[in-house]
């Protein structure tokens, strides 16, 4: 087991309002193989302690960090794994809203396992079945679409597809595909499509037609996770 604990006096009143109730309730309802699987959430003084299964391996941004840009079929593998879970959770109407390396954990037997719903919430009204469109600004601004930076309301599930383009890139090169430090200049790049595989990175041509597709400033034109999960690229994974 893990335990996360969480100081409710150095989070914010909004998260512990609303964020972490919100996280608490949809945790109950996720059962996936590439989800990390929670077990109780409970209160003790100032504290929230979530208790979850253990991922012993530690973060992809840490193993990427050890091990610099990774064979692209070891990519393929994670990147399947961590699709699938994206695609279940826009199934059941739900949006991570914070997908990013940190979020991904990688199990004993080199397994992907999506973490931290903090951020997540419903896609539709549950009176009406309508639609909703998020407001809120979540996540890190590394791996947000231009349209969440640019503060209209934006489609979640799109916003999380954007942030798989994002987590690919990186576990290919090694790098992120986009500079934050100026959060203007970056959107942008981002809507000038200015996206380089840095040279000397081994990247198939339909790893890097992806990486295009997912990673599209019109999210009209933007990949679906049906359409990511898919492509042909991700068809050879063993």
């Amino acid at each position: 087991m893990a335990v996360k604990i969480i100081n409710k006096n150095l989070a914010s009143r909004d998260f512990v309002t609303r964020f972490l109730p919100r996280e608490r309730e949809i945790l109950r309802e996720l059962h996936h193989p590439h989800i990390i699987q929670f077990h109780r959430m409970f209160d003790y003084q100032d504290s929230v302690f979530v208790i979850m299964e253990l991922a012993e391996k530690g973060d992809m941004l840490d193993y990427i960090r050890q091990h610099r840009n990774l064979p692209e079929e070891q990519v393929r593998r994670y990147f399947h794994q961590l699709v699938t879970a994206v695609q279940y959770l826009h199934e059941m109407q739900i949006a991570h809203r914070d997908l990013k390396c940190e979020n991904i954990l990688l199990t004993q037997d080199d397994n992907v396992k999506l973490t931290d719903f903090g951020f997540s919430r419903r896609c539709v009204d549950p009176t009406t079945g309508r639609r909703v469109l998020s407001e809120t600004y979540c996540g890190s601004a590394a791996y947000a679409a231009p349209e969440v930076l640019q503060g209209t309301p934006y489609n979640p599930k799109m916003y999380d597809v954007w942030s798989l383009g994002c987590i690919l890139f990186i576990m290919i090169t090694g790098t992120m595909p986009f500079d934050d430090s100026n959060v203007k200049k970056m959107i942008q790049v981002q809507l000038q499509r200015r996206i380089k595989i840095p040279s000397g990175v081994t990247c198939t041509t339909r790893c890097e037609e992806l990486i295009r597709h997912i990673l599209e400033p019109d999210v009209t034109r933007r990949a679906t996770v049906n359409q990511v999960l898919h492509h042909s690229w991700l068809q050879d994974v063993d």
